[in-house]
């Protein structure tokens, strides 16, 4: 009988670790599944966002465009600037090929990674959501910004020697055959990126004041050292850098309005409802 129980113990140890297992494989499925399916919804969004523009958006995107063109009328002037000032302080010589390499969309897989593995090893929530965040945004960056590339096909400055010019969608294709060079200009791909990051970064852990303070400091030296490394215009990093941080936080803010959960307290007041977040 002590067998036959001992038999039956076993078997059901046996038989829950393997449910267990199961569960666990079916929850991160789900989980790999919605994270697709939310990175699908989300790119239609942005896409769709003009549309459903209110009047107070029309206050932050007219005065940008308006900068952004005004950047363009003077980009061969900035850009002969930024080259003297350059060449006459080695120190930015020096600074600039590194701090640009921050850009780069392999930097920013490598840090959404290691907060991953951080948020493993010290069981923290919040470097997990931000490394998820990270490549959510990474994803969204890389095809805005390859979509304004393709269809504007403007020289990069060092391509030209610092004579702007622009192809249009007429380079859409051209660029495979002739060199990305000639038609890859606007906006920058290393801004976005590297501002899509820091915003992420910035957010999640705002409240520690010297990490947005750093993160926004390295985007920011980042943007200018595609000018001094002759990449891009002045126009492109600005650009480029306004999109990698409105994306960033239109990901954030539909990620909290997913993970928002309201519940109903009593309280000497009445009932009343607590607004939070599990994100």
């Amino acid at each position: 009988m002590k067998r036959k129980s001992r038999f039956v113990l076993i078997l059901f140890v046996l038989f829950f670790l393997l449910s267990q297992t199961f569960l666990r494989a079916e929850e991160e499925r789900n989980k790999s599944n919605n994270f697709f399916k939310n990175v699908f919804d989300d790119e239609i969004a942005i896409w769709t966002s003009p549309v459903h523009m209110k009047a107070e958006h029309l206050l932050i995107w007219v005065p940008v465009v308006a900068t952004t063109l005004i950047l363009i009328a003077n980009d061969e002037n900035i850009y002969s600037e930024f080259q003297k000032f350059k060449d006459n302080n080695g120190w930015v010589r020096d600074v600039s090929p590194q701090i640009t390499k921050l850009g780069d969309g392999w930097s920013s897989v490598i840090i959404s990674g290691a907060f991953y593995l951080g948020g493993l090893a010290f069981k923290s929530d919040r470097a997990k959501k931000t490394a998820v965040l990270g490549f959510q945004v990474l994803i969204h960056t890389g095809i805005v910004v390859q979509v304004g590339k393709h269809l504007t096909g403007r020289s990069r400055p060092g391509f030209t020697d610092g004579v702007d010019h622009w192809y249009g969608p007429s380079g859409f294709f051209k660029r495979y055959e002739e060199g990305f060079a000639k038609y890859d200009a606007f906006p920058s791909g290393h801004t976005i990126t590297v501002w899509g990051m820091a915003t992420v970064v910035a957010e999640q852990y705002k409240d520690k004041p010297f990490i947005p303070i750093l993160s926004y400091t390295l985007a920011t030296l980042t943007g200018l050292s595609r000018v001094t490394e002759r990449a891009h215009w002045f126009s492109d990093v600005f650009l480029g850098a306004v999109l990698g941080h409105t994306i960033a936080k239109f990901i954030i803010k539909r990620e909290r309005l997913r993970n928002i959960s309201i519940n109903p307290y009593v309280s000497a007041d009445g009932i009343k409802l607590s607004i939070s977040y599990s994100f």
